[in-house]
Order: C-alpha cells, then sequence, then structure tokens
C-alpha cells in the first residue's frame, strides 16, 4: 500500500465522517459499491396516474379538437396584419404627437374613451402622454354582436367629467364609417366642449360613409391605416371575444359568416 497522506473530518455525533486523500494525483476511483434496493416489499409506491399525468407535458395535438380550440385565444386569426411590437412602436408615436399639442393648451384636456373597444389603445396611450389630462369614458353601441354597423349609434353610458370649455381627445379604436363617431362629436359640442379632437388605433377610410367634422382647433390622429378587412385583437372584438390578442389580426371569414348566416 503506498504512503498516502490523509484528511479526515469528522463529527461529533457519528464520528469518522468521510477521509480524503491530499495527494490528487493519487486520487483514483476504487471500488465503487452500489446500494442495494430495498426490497419490494419496503419500497414507496410509485406515483399514481394521475399525479403522474398532472406533470406531463400537454400539446394542443394531445387535446380533443374542442378543448383545443379552447386553449387558444388566437383560434379563428387568418393572419397577424400588425404585431404586438408594432403596435407598441406606433402607439408611442402617436403618444408623442398628442402630448406635444396637449402641452400647448392653456388647461388640461379631456381625454374621453369610446368603450370597450378603445380600452386598450387608450390604457397605452395615456401612459405615453407627458401631459396635464383628465380621463373618461363613454359607451357607444353600433355593432351589436355582428360585423356591420348599423348606422345608428346610441350612446348608452355617458361622461362623468365635465367638459364645458374643455378640450376633449375622442379615442377609437376604429373609425370606419364615420356615423359612430360623428354622433358622439355632436354629443360632445352639446355639452360644450370647447374643440374636439380624434385619436383613432385604426383608419378605414375605405368604409367611410360620413365626413368627420372636428370641433374648434381639433385635429385627427391616427395609428394605423386599415385595409378592408374585419380584425380583432388588441381592443377590437368579434362578439365581445379577441380582445385580449396583443397584436391586430383577420379574422376567418368562416367565423362570421356561420353566426351571420343563422
Amino acid at each position: 500500500m503506498s504512503n498516502i497522506n490523509m484528511v479526515v473530518t469528522t463529527t461529533q455525533d457519528s464520528g469518522i465522517l468521510a477521509r480524503f486523500p491530499t495527494n490528487p494525483a493519487s486520487s483514483q476511483p476504487r471500488n465503487i459499491v452500489t446500494p442495494t434496493p430495498p426490497p419490494a416489499h419496503q419500497r414507496l409506491p410509485n406515483k399514481s396516474p394521475a399525479l403522474r399525468a398532472r406533470h406531463r407535458p400537454t400539446t394542443l395535438a394531445a387535446l380533443p379538437a374542442a378543448a383545443a380550440v379552447m386553449v387558444s385565444a388566437e383560434a379563428g386569426i387568418e393572419r397577424v396584419l400588425w404585431t404586438e411590437a408594432e403596435v407598441a412602436a406606433r402607439v408611442g408615436e402617436v403618444a408623442a404627437e398628442l402630448a406635444a399639442d396637449l402641452r400647448a393648451l392653456p388647461e388640461p384636456a379631456v381625454v374621453v374613451g369610446v368603450a370597450t373597444g378603445a380600452l386598450l389603445f387608450l390604457a397605452d396611450l395615456v401612459r405615453r402622454v407627458d401631459a396635464p389630462l383628465a380621463v373618461d369614458f363613454v359607451r357607444v353601441e353600433s355593432y351589436g354582436g355582428g360585423t356591420e354597423s348599423s348606422g345608428k349609434p346610441r350612446i348608452t353610458a355617458d361622461l362623468k367629467v365635465d367638459i364645458a370649455g374643455k378640450h376633449v381627445v375622442v379615442v377609437e379604436d376604429i373609425v370606419d364609417t364615420g356615423n359612430t363617431l360623428s354622433c358622439l362629436i355632436a354629443h360632445l359640442e352639446k355639452k360644450g366642449a370647447s374643440s374636439i379632437s380624434v385619436c383613432t388605433f385604426l383608419d378605414k377610410p375605405a368604409r367611410r360613409k360620413v365626413d368627420i367634422q372636428l370641433v374648434g382647433d381639433g385635429k385627427f390622429y391616427s395609428g394605423f391605416e386599415c385595409p378592408d378587412y374585419f380584425v380583432v385583437g388588441y381592443g377590437l372584438d368579434y362578439a365581445e371575444l379577441y380582445r385580449n390578442l396583443p397584436y391586430v389580426g383577420v379574422l376567418k371569414p368562416e367565423k362570421y359568416k356561420k353566426d351571420s348566416s343563422n
């Protein structure tokens, strides 16, 4: 047996715990003892199939068709028009333009979001506007559960903030025919707004039926010009679904044509 210096580690309870050679060159593995498993009757039972399944990764392919559709909020999207990153970048640009104009006003403006579609756009917009302002919401119904505007919008929830003598910025998710927006502008003008601007996330001029008449020194701000598709995401919905998508996508025609044919 070679002469190898050893370091002994001890504990108060069990005495010698381990020996370690101080010469690394001589630290070669010798006999390796593999622990003997306990007898079968002493072994712990395996996890039940239900517990094993809980930790097993699940894929859409492994789910029934109906369950797979429910898993993804993206079901029914034909393609993406503007990604989440593109939306965020454009909102920042519109906010910078709006902030520069609002800072020049003698008193804070009132930003009026059109519920519910403009909720996400308004929230991201005002957080980027470095200017004093008040925020309120109004609800105008025009589409119901369909894809075409009824042409007869009606205000179902009015403002709480007094806008008399103030500059108002109407924040919309999308402007297409112009019927809803024109109705709302007329309503706000009657309530005494000194000037009215419009800030819309999407503008769809191909479907315009009414010229938008701004009030006073009002200005029209637009995020993206939208082609004539039925789009959802980033607040825009179909039958109250798809609002939570972080991007804007084109809805597959079979999703809404199937419903409208009933």
